[in-house]
Order: C-alpha cells, then sequence, then structure tokens
C-alpha cells in the first residue's frame, strides 16, 4: 500500500510536468493539493530531480526568457519567479544575464506616446506604465533619450 502512495504522488508530478514546466516548490504545491502526503510529493520530486526532469535552474532560466520576449523589466521578472516558486538565490542567478532590450523600451514608449512627445502628462503616464513593467528608471530615462524626448532634471 505504501508503494502505490509513492507511485501516484511520481505518476501525477509527471502528468503535471506534461502539461507545463513548473519549479519544485509549484509542483510540490500542487501535488499536497491534489491530496498526496508530504512524504509522497517530496519522494515524486527527489526521483524526477535525480532523473534531471525537475531542474528550477533551467526552469527560472526559460521564465526570464519568457518574460523579456514579453516586454518586462528585471523587477517585474524577479516578482514573477517568485511567484512561481523559484527560490532567491535561483532566481538571482538566472537574472544575472538579463539586460533590458532597448529596442523593446523605445517600442513600448512609441505604442504609449505615438510619436507625440509635447504632452508631458502622456509622457509620465508612459514612464508609469514601463516602471509597471519592471523596468528600472536608468533604463527608462535612457529609452526616452533613444526615443527623443529630453528628461527635464526635475524628474530625476
Amino acid at each position: 500500500m505504501s508503494e502505490d502512495k509513492y507511485r501516484a504522488a511520481l505518476d501525477a508530478a509527471a502528468k503535471q510536468l506534461s502539461y507545463r514546466a513548473l519549479s519544485a516548490k509549484g509542483l510540490r504545491d500542487k501535488l499536497l493539493d491534489k491530496g498526496h502526503d508530504e512524504e509522497a510529493a517530496d519522494y515524486a520530486l527527489a526521483w524526477l530531480t535525480e532523473r534531471h526532469l525537475l531542474n528550477d535552474t533551467a526552469y527560472a532560466e526559460s521564465v526570464v526568457r519568457s518574460c523579456a520576449r514579453k516586454g518586462y523589466g528585471e523587477a517585474r521578472i524577479r516578482q514573477e519567479l517568485t511567484r512561481r516558486g523559484v527560490d532567491r538565490e535561483t532566481a538571482e542567478a538566472a537574472l544575472m544575464g538579463f539586460t533590458p532590450d532597448r529596442e523593446k523600451l523605445v517600442a513600448l514608449l512609441d505604442k504609449r506616446l505615438r510619436g507625440d512627445v509635447s504632452d508631458r502628462r502622456e509622457i509620465d503616464k508612459a514612464i508609469a506604465f514601463l516602471q509597471r513593467r519592471g523596468f528600472a528608471w536608468n533604463d527608462i530615462r535612457d529609452a526616452l533619450a533613444a526615443y527623443g524626448e529630453s528628461i527635464p532634471d526635475e524628474i530625476e
């Protein structure tokens, strides 16, 4: 009987991973939510990790690439990694190689401003939009400069 609970947890874990990649914590949470006990969930995680079928480092790097393609900045990506159950150390390692794509930032600005840089309120809204997407002020300022708008000193 006890061997059955381990097999059931492993089968459920494999099924979850067949739908989409998950962090170890995310997968463990799903197994516990489905009614598997902690011992069986831990067994399944260990088994999958040992066989390199569950890898938080590769998962975190994948999330970083995906979020970068969607036009998110470092802070938003870090938040997404935390939400998905990636531990801080793994998240920081995955973000080491991340640099915001200036062309994507300029394109996001163009989408918001549509070439009109005369309205200060619209520029402020575009800046707030980029900040909500997780971009740092230095990156936003560089993108605005590339877009053709000089930033008044009182904003910095």
